[in-house]
């Protein structure tokens, strides 16, 4: 789920319901990737953007390359 070892260190307010369960269910050293998970969870069910309709939209934003010039980039990457 988490790629990047990029971070920020945060405040954030609970309930204190939910402070008790997050102790309770999650040992100390794991809370901040719980959280972490929790909230891009509810981030990628949020998001309402249709995958193939903004690939597409990015097709107008570079230009054209035709298939021998992909696989020649993807050959020079592989290098």
């Amino acid at each position: 789920m988490i790629i990047s070892m990029n971070s920020y260190r945060i405040t954030v307010s609970l309930p204190a319901h939910i402070y008790t369960g997050l102790q309770r269910s999650v040992r100390r050293r794991g809370v901040s990737r719980f959280i972490a998970q929790a909230v891009e969870r509810q981030l990628l069910e949020e998001k309402t953007e249709d995958p193939v309709d903004a690939f597409l939209a990015l097709r107008g934003k570079f230009p054209f390359r035709n298939r021998k010039e992909i696989l020649e980039a993807i050959h020079r990457g592989r290098q």
